[in-house]
């Protein structure tokens, strides 16, 4: 008997001596978010009622990392369509106070599905909800989706546990370039649809998590791509969701997290129509196999330390209409400019101005030398990810879009100067007051090169 409990704790202290030697302690949970009852649908601005059922549940998951000196990362993945920074910072706060995680330990990064409830924060001025919708959706928000992202936090913390994390990288071809140019007689503009010769991103960043015992227990994976696959009334993650799925159904145990892209300017096709929901399986199941490529190919070992950064970026927007151009743009038939119009006059009554900024949040992290992630706010078009990739080229550089506040399509400048729904027009229906100014990528690329920088000192 003395001789087994010696054994024992011989094992015991040598588990104790690879925990405590682990380079990486990984926490991964999960928790599903549809919606209790039937809400009103997020994206599409014809939207004429509440969702009707469901193809499979939403989910929002977290993976929380941490190095050997304790510095941690968590990074929140959902099935929304957007995410607005009242909710981030609601989140975060909470975070902060119990777990020690600022704003530079957070992330929040949305796949941007069109079939998920609309917490957006300008449905109040630009969808047609009744108070009662409006009502079903808030306490959505406030008494759903809100505790279990904050519960959700908790849990991957609480399940840290010594792991390896590799990296490596494939491909997926269903996305495509959506801004297609026009020649008229006026000259070119850019008009929302396919355009196969247009600027994309098809690589798919795949990042594995190892227990100790090598099983397999989570697979990040991101994609550059609109997912409006579908166009239904129904709640679905889109090809996003179908893609998780299908990996945790061939990967029994794993959590796999999809991380959306730099896909603003970019839609999966073919999509829509009839064959739509046939569609989002074919695209769902391509994007997998990609991610399960990489999975087989060879990985690149991840090592510490982990660093990471915040900043807030100041952007510039264009000069906003007067009292009387307001007054000219109301037409009083309930139409996008119609609402922006008395949406920018409320503005004006309420505070004696319009806005000329707009603020947007920018991190970085860090893992030592094999890997820098940049997460980027708002509908991000795919310039923000190609540019990084050749600028900060060494590690492999994963960019995500669409993360902790989804505040309007954030142009490049070639895309602003071709205009278009990504480059002007779709700020008619976001509370961002105008287009922004022209040195936006400026801007933009000089916060990422400041987290970028702090990462890597």
């Amino acid at each position: 008997m003395k001789y087994i409990a010696l054994s024992v704790a011989v094992v015991s202290a040598s588990l104790l001596n690879i925990a405590n030697s682990a380079e990486w302690r990984v926490g991964l949970s999960r928790v599903v978010i549809t919606p209790e009852s039937p809400t009103w649908l997020s994206g599409y601005g014809s939207r004429d009622h509440a969702a009707e059922g469901k193809v499979h549940d939403l989910f929002a998951k977290a993976v929380a990392f941490e190095d050997k000196s304790g510095e941690r990362l968590v990074l929140v993945t959902c099935d929304l369509g957007s995410v607005y920074q009242g909710l981030t910072d609601q989140v975060a706060s909470v975070t902060q106070e119990r777990w020690g995680l600022g704003k530079e330990r957070l992330v929040i990064n949305v796949s941007h599905t069109h079939c998920a409830p609309e917490i957006a924060i300008e449905r109040i001025v630009f969808h047609s909800l009744s108070d009662a919708e409006e009502a079903k959706l808030q306490t959505y928000i406030d008494q759903q989706l809100i505790p279990k992202l904050i519960e959700l936090v908790g849990e991957a913390i609480d399940d840290l546990q010594p792991s390896t994390i590799s990296v490596s990288q494939s491909a997926a071809l269903f996305a495509s370039n959506r801004r297609l140019p026009v020649e008229e007689e006026n000259g070119k503009r850019y008009i929302n649809s396919q355009h196969p010769a247009g600027v994309t991103d098809h690589d798919v960043p795949v990042m594995v998590i190892r227990g100790e015992d090598e099983s397999l227990r989570g697979i990040l994976f991101g994609y550059a791509c609109h997912n409006t696959t579908l166009a239904f009334y129904q709640y679905c993650g889109d090809y996003a969701g179908f893609a998780h799925q299908y990996l945790e159904e061939s990967h029994p145990g794993a959590t796999a997290l999809f991380v959306m892209g730099c896909g603003g300017d970019q839609n999966p096709y073919p999509r829509h129509g009839p064959e739509g929901l046939d569609h989002c399986n074919r695209h769902g199941r391509e994007l997998a196999d990609a991610v399960v490529h990489a999975i087989e190919s060879p990985q690149t070992e991840v090592h510490g330390p982990l660093r990471v950064a915040y900043t807030d970026v100041t952007l510039d927007l264009e000069s906003p209409p007067s009292r009387e151009q307001l007054e000219a743009q109301r037409t009083g038939d309930d139409t996008y400019p119609d609402r922006k119009a008395r949406y920018l006059q409320s503005q004006l009554e309420k505070h004696g101005q319009i806005a000329t900024t707009q603020n947007c949040p920018l991190q970085a992290a860090r893992f030592g030398d094999e890997l820098l992630m940049l997460f980027v706010s708002g509908e991000t078009v795919v310039d923000y990810a190609r540019k990084p990739k050749v600028e900060f080229a060494g590690p492999l550089v994963w960019v995500a879009g669409y993360c902790n506040d989804v505040f309007a399509y954030l142009p490049s400048y070639r895309v602003l100067l071709e205009g278009g729904y990504e480059g002007r027009t779709g700020i008619v229906h976001q509370l961002v007051p105008t287009p922004f100014a022209t040195n936006v990528e400026d801007r933009v690329m000089g916060g990422i090169r400041e987290v970028v920088r702090e990462v890597s000192e």
